[in-house]
């Protein structure tokens, strides 16, 4: 069975930009609702997220041409005239960001503000040497887009547990992430309209764990 996207689009691209996020990293978000029919969902996102990389490049970048792939369970690789650019894409209801990188290596994630973790969730994401008081003062749901951006910078995904993770907070919207091998990246976290936005960059090649 073929696979139709109705795309509805209610508002217009918008270019997402905060004081710690390098101005090497192009980060949009656009609001649409997506009906999808004869297909999964994973194709669908894949779909959408390759549009909206595609947009962000011609609109912000001046690139008209990038090739997009994607594959389901791994992390989406560009192309810009054969050579690659980092690319990271999220969707949650109604609302589809994603984050585009010359130079940096990039994850992004998305979620609504105030979704309900179950206490199960937060007791299985957090690592044994992250501080207690990281728990207590934020919301879990934005802990999870935290360390879920960072294992999509990586191009793990979920296939590797949070609790590898631990994060540090530097400044109310900064982190700080260590793997599990040591290595070491940033994260940009935000609040933008009903979602927390999470963008984890590293200025050299992360590869998957």
């Amino acid at each position: 069975m073929n696979l139709i996207i109705d795309i509805q689009t209610e508002a217009v691209l918008k270019k997402l930009e905060h004081p710690f996020l390098p101005n090497d990293i192009t980060a949009g978000f656009q609001p649409f609702y997506v009906e999808t029919r004869g297909g999964d969902l994973d194709q669908s996102e894949s779909i959408t997220g390759s549009m909206l990389i595609k947009k962000m490049a011609e609109q912000y970048m001046r690139i008209p041409k990038i090739d997009v792939f994607t594959k389901r369970y791994e992390k989406p690789r560009a192309f810009v005239s054969e050579q690659e650019v980092s690319v990271s894409f999220s969707h949650t209801d109604h609302a589809l960001v994603a984050a585009i990188s010359r130079n940096c290596n990039v994850g992004v994630d998305m979620e609504r503000t105030g979704r309900n973790v179950h206490q199960r969730l937060k007791v299985r994401m957090k690592h044994p040497d992250e501080r207690d008081t990281l728990y207590e003062n934020l919301e879990p749901i934005r802990i999870w887009t935290l360390k879920e951006a960072a294992l999509k910078m990586i191009g793990t995904g979920l296939r590797k547990p949070m609790n590898s993770l631990i994060i540090n907070r530097e400044d109310d919207s900064l982190f700080s992430v260590q793997f599990d091998d040591g290595k070491q990246a940033k994260i940009c976290s935000f609040k933008y309209q009903y979602y927390w936005i999470s963008i984890c960059y590293h200025n050299n090649t992360v590869s998957s764990h």
